[in-house]
């Protein structure tokens, strides 16, 4: 077992942990990257097959960070293509723009479903104002937005599809994070007209990597070499031993090897489960407890090649159906051309969510297949098995966090531990059990790169703004996370695609 010795050791190759290493090697830190898989991105990736790119679901980026915009345009410079989004549900064979437009549901459903959506939202409202305390669960909170009716038709199904579990047992916060500020009020005013000026939505036009997502953790990575860092692929941590303030151990596996890395500082995005289980000396009974108690559900992503053109106009499709076996599905194609091979050809990614180890997840991949497409086929109606030419099947373990009614505590009680820990970091949706964006995730990377070089700066703010993600209010402060202090010229910016 051999040993050596960084300044900075990031655990995970994700778009958290290469953003942090990028932004520490740029100002000269020693900084090595421990990645166990065999490709840098993590749920950013891009998986390349048979000349079709697939990434594992969608990914876009938007963000309300002026400043963290303009970096992600420096670093991906000359490679991104506008995208237009289209974004429909489809419930019991119809289908539904997203976000959910006021007009069109007076049009398909009729001004009675709306008046009874309205007087239970009202019902809702009324009820929430006299609450003695804010809504607790997922049910609750999606309730006092869009009252029980809308909750019904086009919320209560696909969360449950998402999660595996009734919307009862899931937090509030989650709905907070996604969509506070949005309801069948602000709807109507939508309609109206009565909110332009008032916000400005970043949903319904976004820039994307023409050659997939990954590009973006790829071109950190190719930086973090180019400027002195270390990138190691194939190497799974099994321990990190705590010796003392600022000083760590690694050990790690790669190519059948046991070897060790020392180290004064570790960042780490793996889920925070399993660095609890990780860390040497073993933490005390009750926070070992609290991370056996944290919850990810998997992700089993099935992609067609097929044999058409062009399959829809549409950037993603949410499938609120249960007995339809995936929840949601976008076409590459739409979002660049680069993604597929040739004209004459399409793509589709479906998202099926899991557990690890259940029905699905254990599904042979011919199966899964076939049910795919035959969903397609019988319930969508997009495309005949005939069009098909192959797929590829794609599983994620630790995709989402779960946000259960006790999860806060847990984390609670699992930071409280680590904050006695100086040195030991954590980032990344994984690695802190928040539901992020790859937008969060790269904040949360730059942010802490920038809190280590000695600006007061806190990565772990990220994410807990009172609005709605995909809106911009006036006047809504970013003082937390300006990049004032980055200076633009000495950011590393190359042409062309890879």
């Amino acid at each position: 077992m051999s040993a050596a010795h960084t300044a900075t050791v990031v655990l995970g190759a994700g778009p958290a942990g290469l953003a942090a290493a990028h932004e520490l090697s740029r100002h000269g830190r020693p900084v090595t990257v421990l990645e166990a898989q065999s490709q840098v991105g993590g749920l950013s990736r891009t998986v390349h097959h048979q000349g079709y790119k697939f990434d594992l679901g969608g990914h876009r980026w938007f963000t309300k960070n002026q400043d963290l915009d303009a970096w992600f345009h420096r670093v991906l410079s000359g490679e991104l293509v506008p995208v237009e989004r289209i974004s429909r549900i489809h419930f019991g064979g119809r289908y539904f723009r997203y976000p959910i437009e006021f007009g069109e549901l007076v049009r398909e459903l009729g001004l009675g479903f709306m008046a009874d959506a309205g007087s239970r939202y009202l019902w809702s409202a009324l009820r929430q104002c006299v609450a003695s305390k804010a809504p607790v669960d997922m049910r609750q909170a999606y309730i006092a937005q869009f009252g029980s009716r809308l909750f019904e038709m086009f919320f209560e199904q696909y969360s449950e599809k998402v999660w595996g579990r009734p919307c009862h047992e899931l937090s509030a916060d989650w709905v907070s994070q996604r969509s506070k500020g949005l309801s069948i009020w602000s709807m109507l005013r939508d309609a109206l007209g009565q909110r332009k000026g008032e916000v400005a939505s970043l949903i319904e036009r976004f820039h994307y990597p023409a050659a997939g997502y990954g590009r973006l953790p790829e071109r950190l990575a190719d930086d973090v070499v180019r400027q002195g860092g270390t990138v190691v692929l194939g190497a799974k941590v099994v321990s990190v031993e705590c010796h003392g303030p600022g000083d760590y151990a690694l050990v790690y596996e790669c190519g059948g090897q046991r070897q060790t890395l020392q180290a004064n500082a570790v960042l780490s995005t793996v889920p925070l489960g399993a660095l609890v289980r990780m860390l040497s000396p073993a933490c005390p009974p009750s926070v070992s407890a609290a991370a056996a108690a944290l919850k990810f559900r998997a992700l089993v992503t099935v992609n067609l090649m097929i044999r058409r053109p062009r399959v829809s106009d549409d950037t993603w499709v949410y499938v609120q159906d249960k007995d339809v076996l995936f929840g949601r599905l976008h076409e590459p194609k739409n979002w660049s051309a680069a993604m597929v091979p040739d004209a004459a050809h399409t793509s589709l990614v479906l998202e099926c969510f899991c557990t690890r180890g259940d029905g699905i997840w254990t599904m042979g991949d011919q199966e899964i297949v076939q049910r795919c497409v035959q969903d397609l086929e019988q319930r969508l109606g997009l495309l005949t098995a005939a069009d098909v030419e192959g797929a590829l099947v794609v599983r994620t373990p630790n995709a989402y966090p779960v946000y259960d009614l006790a999860y806060g505590d847990h984390v609670a009680a699992i930071r409280s531990h680590l904050g006695g820990l100086p040195g030991l970091h954590i980032l990344g949706r994984g690695g802190t059990f928040r539901y992020n964006n790859a937008d969060h995730s790269v904040e949360m990377g730059l942010l802490l790169a920038q809190k280590l070089l000695g600006h007061a700066v806190e990565h772990l703010d990220v994410n807990t703004e009172p609005e709605y993600q995909e809106l911009v209010l006036p006047q809504s402060g970013q003082a937390r996370d300006r990049f004032s202090f980055i200076d633009p010229a000495a950011a590393v910016i190359r042409t062309g695609a890879a």
